[in-house]
């Protein structure tokens, strides 16, 4: 929003000021116009009010597709044979069975091709018989084969959105920076709060909404720009720290390379990417990274001396 919460007269005087301040002028008035307690107020009122009505629309839509998926394939389930059938339904409790299915709906319906034949197709049932076995005999591989096909399809994901060509940001002058700024800014407080109080879930929405328009955005002038990424590399290092609290492992990743964008020599996001990494089993990729913290400056010495500790013992092998 190109407005301040606090309405035209004020937002005007503080534009003023910052545009008249000078070198450093535009961060020093920025951060006293943060800490006036009627732009607090705004402030949390509004974001509560967005936070509230986005967290609904996203709920309601994600319940309304999932069920209208689950009603779809219930119905063309009925259509396969009963030893089929029998194959299936003990193993539909497992998400990705239901995505690996609907997605076989939809495409055979693009097609116009036979679901029950895709189905039935020897490497597909092959695929179930096997997931059903290992349910039965083993469900705590039956989960660890979910998880890995959930890690190779985000990857696949990953992938194409890299390759797809990206848009360019949008270029905003300083004036119509500040909300984004401000935005930013107290999503991080908020975020900082429950993630003291141990809500990491919570927390990490907040970091991640506090980073979008750092994203969609950019100054017109290196100075600004400057300021701009020191907010944005302090939300996404909030990012990195809550997400691995919640084992979003993918999301801290990201988030660690988008401050190593801006930061190269970050020894904290080079650490939380090579965890990350490991986690998900890239025991390459967090090596590197590794041994990148290693022939840095000392700055962390803890971080460091755990980096080294870490190489020294080849503890960096696939999580079970």
């Amino acid at each position: 929003r190109a407005q301040s919460p606090l309405g035209p007269s004020a937002a005007a005087h503080v534009m003023v000021s910052v545009q008249g301040g000078g070198a450093g002028g535009f961060e020093n008035k920025f951060r006293e116009f943060l800490q006036e307690p009627e732009t607090q107020d705004a402030i949390r009122k509004d974001q509560a009010k967005e936070i509230s009505i986005m967290r609904k629309m996203e709920d309601m839509e994600k319940l309304e597709e999932l069920q209208g998926q689950r009603e779809q394939l219930a119905v063309a389930l009925q259509d396969l044979p009963p030893d089929a059938q029998r194959i299936v339904y003990p193993i539909l409790r497992l998400k990705m069975v239901q995505n690996l299915l609907f997605a076989t709906l939809k495409e055979t319906r693009k097609s116009g091709t036979s679901f029950v034949h895709a189905v039935r197709d020897q490497a597909m049932m092959s695929m179930l018989e096997r997931l059903r076995d290992e349910l039965r005999n083993d469900p705590d591989n039956a989960k660890r084969i979910e998880r890995e096909w959930f890690h190779n399809i985000g990857l696949c994901a990953e992938d194409k959105i890299k390759k797809a060509p990206k848009k360019e940001r949008g270029v905003l002058p300083a004036t119509q920076m500040l909300p984004i700024i401000q935005s930013g800014a107290q999503l991080r407080v908020n975020g900082n709060h429950k993630f003291r109080q141990g809500k990491y879930k919570e927390a990490l929405e907040m970091y991640l909404q506090g980073c979008v328009g750092f994203e969609l955005y950019k100054a017109t002038n290196d100075q600004d720009q400057k300021l701009l990424d020191e907010v944005h590399v302090q939300v996404r290092k909030n990012t990195s720290a809550a997400a691995i609290k919640t084992r979003d492992w993918t999301i801290a990743i990201a988030s660690c390379e988008a401050v190593l964008k801006i930061d190269p020599t970050c020894t904290k996001s080079l650490y939380r990417r090579a965890l990350s990494n490991w986690h998900l089993g890239e025991v390459e990729q967090a090596s590197a990274d590794l041994e990148t913290i290693l022939k840095q400056p000392v700055t962390d010495y803890a971080l460091i001396q755990e980096s080294s500790q870490v190489r020294k013992n080849g503890l960096l092998t696939p999580p079970p």
